[in-house]
């Protein structure tokens, strides 16, 4: 059986209240206890902070392609008037994102949800042929009108849901007198109607709290005596908080000095300044009551085991899971005898009138002044907790599901769907802008009918762009490795960022794609991606553009999606060593790092040293996330296999003879502060004026803060004798640069790889390196190695005598480099995204 739960209560305003604590909950144990169904769990793409909360709590026990999210045009919150027409859009969305999930039954946890928040709940407003089951809480507005909202929009909003609700297939009740509450007020049948109580989670339990851990939380809530508690949940009218106050001032006075009472709930603030007026007029101070708004969990279940006494005073509750929370933390509890809570409690002599102020007061006074009753009530509330259980809840709850019969059409997956959908959705037609924005949310519920997944690349900045560095080379490498070689059951779509329209998106690099494999214009227009579960977004380029989109939740909204997010990080210098680059561009590649580290399933980096270094940063930071995966892959070797430009200058056959007539050592990479071109251009003053016959070779385009440099090489009276720069160069010159040189010099002060390192290996061209670590690591001791300092003369004094261990044959050889193809490099890639694929 196909079995989706809706757990949009864990999202919105529910989350913070017993609803939520209860669908949770059940949800885990029915997945515990699942058997051979399948369970799914439906969120709310409008929560998406909340998706990843979600998912965590579900690890290890559902698939995260399990959890499935529904995307609507927002905001819906049916307490503004003008949200109603959305609303009742939303619904129909969701209903056919239902759909198309396709499963045997949906259960819904909370029906009456989405008066004040973005949830959107239904029962057959888009289609008849989805069986569905409700659970059904309680009925306090239909059955007690003096507690309904005073809002003139909730009466309609409340009603519809009861509509709603009589459409079900099948209901859970929380209680026996939510159950009969059902029968009478809405004639629902009996045997249609399956009671499957509440229970609590385990960690609310009996625990020792270290004195240290009690005084910090007591003093963190202003608590300095003794108390009495009460968790209401909510603070409307029935949770009867005026009546609890005035008990309390009506308590003996030896008892309202030895107690405070303690108030916890996520509270609002014109409900805080109403009780602390009923608090003043009841003769109480601040002190006497404290009311400490929404409590952690962890604090909760310490305050529960903490208190002397629990009380409870709610005229009317569907089940009461405060009261059994606080009794399986071993509190004495008392409370009303309506309605579910005397089920809950199950013992007359724990129970009192709720309407009588005197009769609250008498039994809080009788539990406090009798030590061998409130010593019996810890006792037996340990007890009588035990007697609930979410797994037993949860197999009545699947036993109910298996014998409802499901509907004899199930809707399976066709195009007409989408046509029902835009006929239903016509009728509440409003502005062009918002139906744009309506088709953009529909589009994000259409299953795929594709049998291959998208495998995105992202290529925002080399598609408007090829400045040929190092990362685009390495962009070009692995997208052309995977269009030749896509992983099986993928198909290659590269992608860029754009802005238009006024929102943050991706589309297909189409035009971008046919140029880069040499294809004419053959009529491919770029256009909106769309993205689907299972589909995987790999960002090799470095974009700043990244931020925007991460700002704007395009990341979020893929994630919910179940789209796996990866970067590749070439590195952090622009942190590390913000002196090497232009102002700004620290606090950019910071925002970079923060936004790709906080919605990435994996941070592939280049070389082991980026790696430690970025989850140093990230540690330091309080910014790693036990899920995600940082690893590395060292880049490609073979310049061939990474779409090499072509071209040769009409001097080059001149510039490769100068350059094979005397010893030529070659630097290559974008000038820049950090490459170290001016300390190697001193040092080679240095060894000419000493007599040196050699050449230096500087291949890169110019970059950032190096007009000294720049204009040294320009002014050089060396420049084209035995001092060349060889700007934007093609690639296949660069590989007969590299073939008639004698050594490589990578004088650069940090690197996140150093790619010209492996490809001058691949030429057998001996190396000279900046005793770096990353140097280190790629080149082990197949390098010869000067001290990381910036010293002309220290270089000079390594290129010296490299020249004399050169001449007699004994400098270190690269061939103990070892380095990897593009297609081996694409190879472990996959692997990392792919995991078990």
């Amino acid at each position: 059986m196909k079995i989706l739960i809706d757990l949009q209560p864990c999202q919105g305003e529910s989350s913070f209240r017993g609803i939520g604590r209860y669908s949770m909950s059940l949800t885990k144990a029915i997945v515990r206890n699942k058997g051979n169904h399948d369970v799914y769990i439906l969120l709310n793409g409008a929560f998406l902070d909340s998706i990843e909360r979600i998912k965590k709590e579900f690890k290890g026990l559902l698939p995260k392609e399990n959890i499935l999210t529904f995307f609507i045009p927002t905001p819906v919150a049916q307490i503004e008037k003008e949200n109603i027409w959305r609303s009742k859009v939303a619904e129909l969305i969701r209903e056919y994102a239902i759909s198309q999930i396709n499963p045997d039954i949906v259960h819904i946890h909370s029906l009456f949800e989405g008066f004040i928040d973005d949830i959107v709940t239904s029962v057959k407003a888009f289609s008849n042929n989805i069986t569905t089951s409700v659970t059904i809480h309680d009925l306090i507005p239909l059955i007690h009108k003096e507690y309904q909202n005073t809002h003139p929009n909730f009466k309609d909003w409340y009603f519809k849901k009861i509509e709603y609700l009589k459409k079900a297939d099948l209901f859970l009740a929380v209680s026996n007198s939510s159950k009969q509450e059902a029968v009478e007020y809405l004639s629902i049948d009996e045997s249609k109607i399956v009671n499957t109580s509440e229970a609590v989670d385990e960690k609310f339990q009996k625990i020792s709290i270290p004195p240290n851990l009690k005084q910090s939380i007591l003093s963190k809530y202003g608590i300095e005596k003794p108390f009495i508690m009460y968790t209401p949940g909510g603070f409307d009218q029935r949770k009867n908080l005026d009546r609890l106050i005035h008990a309390f001032s009506k308590l003996p006075k030896a008892i309202k000095n030895q107690y405070q009472l303690v108030i916890t709930s996520k509270i609002p603030d014109g409900d805080k300044e109403r009780l602390e007026h009923v608090i003043e007029k009841a003769g109480l101070t601040k002190n006497d009551v404290i009311i400490t708004g929404y409590v952690p969990d962890d604090e909760l279940i310490a305050m529960y085991n903490l208190c002397d006494l629990f009380v409870f005073p709610s005229i009317h509750e569907g089940f009461g899971l405060p009261v059994l929370e606080a009794m399986a933390c071993g509190a004495p509890v008392i409370g009303s005898n309506t309605t579910s809570i005397p089920e809950v409690i199950g013992r007359e002599d724990a129970l009192f009138d709720p309407y009588s102020v005197d009769s609250i007061a008498n039994k809080i006074k009788e539990v406090l002044t009798d030590e061998n009753f409130r010593n019996e009530l810890r006792e037996y509330a340990l007890k009588r907790s035990k007697e609930f259980s979410w797994d037993k809840s949860a197999k009545i709850a699947l036993e109910a599901f298996e014998d409802i019969k499901p509907s004899n059409y199930r809707v399976i997956y066709d195009i007409t769907a989408e046509d029902d959908l835009v006929e239903k959705i016509s009728h509440y037609k409003e502005s062009e802008k918002e139906l744009a924005y309506i088709a953009q949310m529909i589009s994000l519920n259409i299953k795929s009918t594709s049998n291959l997944k998208q495998f995105f690349v992202d290529v925002s900045e080399i598609s408007r762009i090829d400045l040929k560095t190092g990362i685009q080379r390495v962009v070009r490498a692995q997208l052309i490795e995977l269009i030749k070689n896509p992983p099986k059951g993928y198909r290659v779509e590269p992608i860029y960022l754009t802005n238009e329209g006024g929102h943050w998106h991706y589309k297909y690099a189409r035009k971008f794609t046919a140029n880069i494999l040499g294809l004419d214009n053959i009529g491919l227009e770029d256009e909106a991606i769309d993205y689907y579960e299972g589909d995987i977004l790999y960002a090799p380029d470095l974009s700043p553009m990244v931020i925007n989109a991460h700002k704007a939740d395009l990341y979020k909204k893929m994630k919910a999606k179940n789209v796996s997010i990866n970067f590749l990080v070439h590195d952090i210098l622009p942190i590390s060593n913000p002196e090497f680059f232009p102002e700004g561009a620290k606090k950019t590649h910071e925002d970079w790092v923060d936004a790709i580290s906080s919605v990435s399933d994996n941070l592939i980096c280049v070389s082991k040293s980026v790696a430690d270094e970025l989850m140093s940063y990230l540690k330091s930071q309080n910014k790693l996330r036990e899920d995600l995966n940082i690893t590395y892959i060292h880049n490609g070797a073979d310049i061939e296999n990474s779409v090499p430009t072509k071209g040769l200058p009409q001097d080059h056959e001149r510039v490769l003879g100068l350059l094979t007539s005397k010893p030529s050592f070659l630097m290559v990479g974008t000038v820049e502060p950090r490459k170290g071109h001016l300390q190697t251009i001193k040092a080679f003053e240095i060894l000419w004026q000493k007599g040196l016959d050699i050449n230096l070779v500087i291949v890169g385009k110019e970059g950032w803060m190096v007009e000294h440099v720049i204009d040294l090489i320009r002014t050089h009276k060396e420049l084209n004798k035995r001092l060349f720069w060889l700007s934007g160069i093609s690639d296949e010159y660069l590989e007969k640069i590299y073939a008639s040189s004698t050594c490589f010099i990578m004088a650069s002060e940090g690197e996140g790889f150093g790619l010209p390192i492996i490809e001058a290996a691949r030429y057998k061209l001996p190396i000279i390196a900046r005793d770096i670590p990353v140097f280190r690591e790629i080149a082990g001791d197949s390098a010869y190695y000067f001290p990381n300092d910036k010293s002309p003369q220290t270089l000079a004094n390594t290129i010296e005598n490299w020249l004399n261990l050169y001449k007699e044959n004994k400098h270190p050889k690269p061939y103990g480099i070892i380095y990897i193809t593009w297609k081996e490099n694409v190879k472990r890639l996959l692997e990392v995204l792919l995991g078990g694929e």
